[in-house]
């Protein structure tokens, strides 16, 4: 009998244990390459301090999304859970904006 978890997402830890060897190696792999591509953009010569900072972040994102999505089981889970954890996550990014645009705002005037 399944779990009642199990039941509420359509036997979706089911399908994640069916999955997960071959999962958690290409999960494993895409890290590797995006921490390769981290050490590239750090050491590449003559690009602006801005462009660099906003790759890593970029980067730092989709890290913690495998992250997230694979290693928390989120993937498995319905959209409005998913929403829930990633929701509130992008409040600070909102936040930050409305600051970027007050600071500019009062820099034009």
């Amino acid at each position: 009998m399944q779990s009642s978890h199990a039941q509420s997402t359509g036997g979706a830890p089911a399908e994640a244990a069916r999955h997960g060897g071959r999962e958690v190696v290409a999960v494993f792999a895409g890290l590797l390459v995006l921490t390769a591509l981290e050490l590239g953009v750090i050491r590449a010569p003559g690009v602006a301090r801005a462009a660099v900072v906003a790759a890593l972040v970029g980067l730092a994102v989709a890290k913690a999304s495998f992250i997230a999505l694979f290693f928390m089981h989120l993937r498995y889970e319905t959209r409005i859970l998913r929403f829930t954890v990633f929701g509130p996550l992008a409040a600070p990014a909102v936040y930050a904006l409305v600051l970027m645009a007050d600071a500019a705002w009062r820099l034009l005037r």
